[in-house]
This record gives structure tokens, sequence and C-alpha cells, in this order.
């Protein structure tokens, strides 16, 4: 049989690389191969302002990858965060006092979402957006609690993704 191979994590390899240092070798080689693989892994930022009780999204458009989402609480009362959608199954922020804000990193692939408040109540009250991520942009529209949609832009609470 083959032997068993050992794997180290990178934060387990740095006391290994100060140690070649300290001893002359060379780990540039090392360290300069590492940062491109992290540069093509980087999110997209979204900022999602929160208000009483409505969602307003700063991009209008987006195709499938990585984003981090940027919630703010505008309003006057506690707000969250919450994306429901293929291949997510709890991502929330934690509860946003007025004034503060809480990120949310999420990996959109193609199909329909829900971007909404889980502060009970909230979403029935406007707080909801339904988008549908593809390969070209799609409209949004922005869902009441009664399960009606309409089309809308980002400006009214819709987004395009």
């Amino acid at each position: 049989m083959y032997p068993t191979r050992k794997t180290f994590s990178r934060a387990a390899s740095l006391p290994l690389a100060a140690l070649a240092l300290a001893s002359g070798a060379t780990v540039a080689a090392t360290v300069v191969a590492a940062a491109p693989a992290s540069a093509s892994t980087s999110a997209t930022a979204v900022k999602a302002t929160e208000t009483d009780f409505h969602i307003a999204l700063s991009k209008s458009s987006f195709k499938t990858g990585k984003y981090v989402f940027d919630a703010v609480n505008k309003g006057h009362t506690t707000h969250a965060l919450m994306i429901t959608g293929p291949g997510i199954k709890m991502a929330m922020t934690k509860d946003i006092q007025p004034g503060q804000s809480a990120t949310l990193a999420v990996t959109l692939k193609k199909g329909a979402y829900d971007v909404f408040c889980p502060i009970p109540g909230h979403k029935a009250l406007g707080m909801n957006l339904n988008i549908d991520v593809g390969g070209a942009a799609t409209a949004a529209s922005k869902s009441s609690g009664s399960g009606t949609s309409g089309g809308s832009t980002a400006g009214s609470g819709g987004a395009s993704f």
C-alpha cells in the first residue's frame, strides 16, 4: 500500500517559512504564487441599505459568483438580512441595531433567490426582494407579504441579478 500523506494548513507552514528565512533559504516564490489565487477568489461587495420597511441594493445587475453583502440599518428598528435560494441553506446576518451594519458572504448560482429581513413581520411590510440570478441581467421584483409581485427597479426596492 501507499504511505499516508500528511497535509498541513497554511498557518502550520508559517513557522517553517520563518525558520527557512532565518537559515537563508528563499521562500519568496511560495508567497508570490499564493497571491494570484486569493485575488481570483475575491468577492464583489454589495451594499444593502435597510430602512423601515424597505431594502435597497447598491447594484442593479449581477452574474453568478461570490458576493459580500454589507447590510446597513438606516431605520429606527432592529433589522437583519437573510438570503435563500439555490445552494444556500441558512445565510443570515445577526440582528442589526439602528445605525449599525453586518456582512453576509454568499455564492450566488443561477436561479431564483429571496433577499429579505427575517425579523418577524418585516418581510410582509415590504422588506423582501425576489431576484433571479443568471448569465444575463433579468428583472427582479419586490414582493409583498401576500405573495404577489410586480416589476420594479433598484430605486424602488428591486434589483436585477
